[in-house]
């Protein structure tokens, strides 16, 4: 930016707020926004004055200033990049189907591993739990409780052992 675009900049931010400025106020906003684009400054003005009601300090147009200098170097970025994978994908020509190499990999795998029983397989966890409720319903009884008893006296009546 040059000592015009400030003063330009200035007068838009004066046109919302009337704000007065003189040489030595354009002077001093020109050495904290030098570097930064004319359009992109404007910009960052009218996006201030229409989200904001905080007075405009040169630090709000810096930093959404520097922010859209941001997001445009990172699209040219992504469009470069994307170029380029097109060009790498074009040398490298269109993609093998490999469907066959693949069915040919699990039928290797299949005749390695041992015959299963899929039913087994398929209903481990509830035949589990079904064995295990069995066990619990046809256990013996613990034949060393000699159930409830409370040792004579202690005052309490003994339960009786059923």
């Amino acid at each position: 930016m040059i000592l015009a675009d400030v003063y330009d900049l200035l007068t838009l931010a004066a046109s919302f707020d009337n704000r007065k400025f003189d040489d030595a106020t354009v002077a001093a906003w020109h050495a904290v926004l030098h570097d930064l684009e004319p359009g992109d400054a404007q910009t960052a003005v009218l996006a201030h004055f229409s989200s904001s009601r905080e007075y405009l300090m040169p630090v709000h147009i810096r930093e959404a200033a520097l922010a859209a200098k941001r997001r445009r170097e990172y699209l040219v970025r992504e469009a470069r990049d994307a170029e380029q994978l097109a060009i790498e994908d074009a040398a490298r020509g269109p993609v093998e189907d490999r469907s066959e190499d693949v069915l040919a990999l699990l039928q290797q795998a299949r005749t390695m591993l041992p015959e299963g029983k899929p039913e087994k397989l398929r209903y481990a966890t509830a035949e589990w739990n079904r064995v295990r409720r069995w066990r619990t319903q046809v256990d013996e009884p613990n034949p060393h409780f000699r159930g409830w008893h409370v040792p004579p006296g202690t005052g309490a009546a003994d339960v009786p052992d059923d």
